[in-house]
């Protein structure tokens, strides 16, 4: 018995790449369309379980390889269903939504950018252009751990508020620069201490070289103090409306 695992939705008139190669004993990624939508589906057996990292690899790898080539609207929760569903329970009751959607992201895909500080360079620039800082270097380097308890506490707070304050500053003004170049921006929330950016463009297709080479010119701007990481082209995955 076999179930029906979704990845997302295209147009119905939207072809697939070829060799696209997906979950399942097969690999095989078919669609299955209903009016002007489609559902990008493999053939599962029923009682497969899902998700492993290789699973998430094949899911994302055929979301991405779609949107190179089309517009594509990620299921926000990869679904299993039996196959009548996908028309009866999916497509048919909101395909007006999902074709809005598909024609707000087409000619999209997305980009995602992280920026992370050189941790040594930006603490030696923090101790170093901060009068209250360096004393504070001083005075904890020369007394013993007990008697400088306090001036401890008091150099992390002010060390740990100033990167605060540089990470919103700089990472605004690396978002600011590229804003021009994307439809949309979606920040996400920062998860390390040393995180600056963590953000994901809307950009479209023809302004891909320029949103590229705009990352670039921020990366040489910022060389030595903090390292970039571009991922993309991908599936629109930080663009899809709620509910």
């Amino acid at each position: 018995m076999s179930a029906t695992y979704v990845y997302g939705l295209i147009r119905s008139d939207a072809e697939l790449p070829r060799h696209l190669r997906g979950l399942g004993p097969s690999g095989r990624v078919t669609t299955i369309s209903h009016r002007r939508v489609a559902a990008i589906v493999s053939d599962l057996p029923a009682d497969r379980p899902l998700g492993t990292r290789d699973d998430l690899i094949a899911h994302e790898r055929v979301l991405d390889t779609v949107a190179q080539q089309c517009a594509v609207l990620p299921m926000r929760f990869p679904a299993v269903v039996e196959e009548s569903g996908v028309v009866d329970e999916l497509l048919a009751p909101h395909e007006e939504r999902f074709l809005e959607v598909l024609t707000r992201l087409d000619g999209m895909v997305q980009f995602t950018l992280k920026a992370r500080y050189e941790q040594d360079v930006v603490l030696r620039e923090i101790a170093e252009g901060d009068d209250e800082i360096m004393a504070l270097r001083e005075r904890v380097r020369k007394l013993p751990e007990d008697a400088s308890y306090y001036d401890r506490i008091r150099l992390g707070e002010l060390v740990v508020g100033e990167m605060e304050r540089r990470r919103s500053d700089e990472g605004n003004q690396v978002l600011e620069r590229l804003r021009p170049y994307a439809a949309a921006v979606a920040v996400r929330p920062q998860t390390q201490p040393d995180e600056v950016v963590n953000a994901a463009f809307l950009v479209a297709r023809d302004r891909i070289q320029p949103f590229d080479d705009a990352v670039e010119q921020v990366g040489r701007d910022f060389a030595g103090r903090m390292r970039f990481r571009l991922l993309g082209p991908l599936a629109p995955y930080d663009f899809i409306p709620e509910g």
